[in-house]
């Protein structure tokens, strides 16, 4: 059950002094939004939600409260200055616990300590009535009380920084690339900055408040097309996505210094050789490979998933019987070791405390090739207590619990961490693979996604070059590479080392860090191309 403002109360209003406040922020550059702790004590109104909910008779509940603020300067198409699009949400969301079975009732907008009462007693009221069918057991395990504040580590809050100096910044660099090379057409970029201040409580005791702040941006060199081939080129900066910080990550970024690569690379993408239809030798950069591990292991890990819990929303995996899995399934080749975290310097998916108040751990879903963990939230890792009872391992979330869309509003659900990808003992390079390539293609950027059950994937470059003698030999195109992921994994010959690690925050709302890596026996194809 879900209860918007009106439902949960005709009397539901801001208060003067909240009004007066957020119209005050607004009126002031640079602090547009007022923070969370501005709104109202926030606190206090869980602690109605958490009584109302076990009076009501919840064994367990819990309860989160969501204030997002968003601004996105879109789009930079040379020289222009476009205005900010500013955005906003406030939810309440409580979720109870009865004989097996979970409710939940959401709120959109401030909420009253008696709004939060509705909340707690309609989200009992639903677990009791689903509680009526097939008996079930919830096994939350034991976690520690949770109780302190957090904030992403930020250098410049981004919302000190008054949208026309942003602009300013970036059209400067659009600017300076414009003038660089005769042929540039157009540039274009964009930057989406975002804070998201959380609560949460339980009745166990967890208090915590955090505040996550993430930056984005995209920049595109466009150049005009070609005189023999009538082509244009793109190139994206590789170096650009998304991060857990603040202002400093667009300040930090080299776009001057790497702006005469990217016109050459755009310019160099206008000659395209046809690509033949067949298996290759492929080398991906780190960013290809990112977008990988992201559709064929990182959706595949996903606990939820792949017990079929998800099947009619995201879908399910390959990884289908995760306890006659773990521990002999071969994703991939020994060369292919994955983590992940929720604690990387300046990663999407980082945090002090996951959504049901759990500190995130590290732990390893594949190593050497062998599945060894899921993506786990604190009902899901006792799904695996057969497992990690055979080997010593304690029986705890790996802390993937979130929140999407609109907030705590909407359930929460179990969200992608952060993914890393071991680098190799050697410390090769993307040139050092191409090197060792007789003939083959390389693929750089581009986007990988996968069916249903992350098993077939296909993927694409934002550059495809031919490898000829272990030298790029110009582009190929369009040209796309086809794959069944343990298939794939399993001819992973060759990986990058630490050197050539980089992050890339995607838009699954993680960051994955990754290394180049050669793949044999790749099937290449022309998406253009009719049978």
């Amino acid at each position: 059950m879900k209860l918007g403002s009106a439902a949960a109360g005709a009397g539901v209003v801001w208060p003067r002094r909240m009004l007066a406040e957020i119209q005050a922020a607004r009126a002031t550059p640079g602090a547009w939004a007022p923070t969370v702790r501005a709104l109202l004590g926030p606190t206090e109104v869980a602690a109605s939600a958490l009584e109302a909910a076990k009076s009501a008779g919840a064994v367990y509940a819990d309860v989160r409260f969501s204030y997002d603020q968003a601004e996105s300067l879109f789009p930079f198409v040379g020289p222009t200055y476009p205005g900010p699009r500013r955005t906003e949400h406030i939810g309440w969301g409580v979720r109870a616990l009865v004989n097996g079975y979970w409710g939940f009732a959401g709120l959109d907008g401030v909420a009253t300590t008696d709004d939060a009462a509705t909340l707690g007693r309609a989200a009992t009221a639903q677990a009791t009535n689903a509680a009526r069918g097939k008996p079930r057991t919830v096994d939350l395990g034991r976690i520690p009380v949770a109780t302190g504040t957090w904030a992403t580590p930020v250098e410049i809050d981004p919302f000190t920084v008054s949208y026309e100096e942003k602009a300013d910044y970036m059209d400067s660099i659009i600017d300076d690339i414009q003038r660089r090379r005769y042929g540039v057409a157009h540039t274009f970029a964009y930057i989406t900055v975002e804070r998201g201040d959380r609560l949460f409580a339980s009745s166990e005791g967890s208090s915590i408040s955090q505040t996550i702040f993430t930056t984005t941006s995209r920049l595109e060199v466009n150049v005009s097309a070609d005189w023999m081939s009538e082509l244009d080129g793109q190139r994206a900066a590789s170096f650009l996505s998304s991060a857990g910080a603040g202002w400093e990550y667009i300040l930090s970024s080299p776009l001057r210094e790497r702006a005469t690569q990217l016109i050459d690379e755009a310019l160099g993408a206008r000659r395209p050789q046809p690509v033949d239809l067949g298996r290759y030798d492929v080398v991906f950069d780190a960013e290809a490979t990112a977008q990988v591990i992201a559709a064929s292991i990182g959706d595949a890990t996903a606990l939820d998933r792949a017990m079929g819990y998800r099947a009619n929303e995201d879908g399910t995996s390959y990884l289908r019987d995760p306890l006659s899995m773990l521990g002999t399934f071969h994703v991939g080749s020994p060369l292919l070791t994955v983590s992940m975290n929720r604690s990387m310097p300046h990663g999407v998916a980082t945090v002090k405390w996951d959504d049901e108040g759990v500190e995130p751990r590290d732990a390893t879903l594949v190593k050497e090739g062998i599945l060894t963990d899921f993506q786990t939230t604190r009902e899901a890792a006792s799904w695996l207590a057969p497992y990690y009872g055979t080997t010593h391992q304690p029986v705890r979330s790996n802390g993937c619990m979130g929140l999407v869309d609109r907030g705590a509003s909407e359930p929460p659900v179990q969200v992608p961490p952060n993914l890393v990808m071991q680098p190799g003992a050697d410390e090769l390079s993307f040139h050092d693979l191409v090197k060792s390539t007789k003939k083959g293609l390389a693929f750089v950027g581009g986007q990988s996604s996968t069916d249903w059950q992350a098993l077939n994937g296909v993927g694409g470059g934002s550059m495809v070059y031919r490898i000829t003698n272990g030298e790029l030999d110009g582009t190929v195109g369009p040209a796309q590479y086809l794959y069944r992921s343990p298939d794939f994994w399993k001819n992973l010959v060759a990986i990058g080392g630490k050197r050539s690690a980089a992050p890339f925050g995607l838009l699954t709302g993680n960051t994955v860090s990754a290394v180049p890596m050669k793949v044999t026996n790749v099937a290449i194809t022309d998406p253009t191309r009719k049978a």
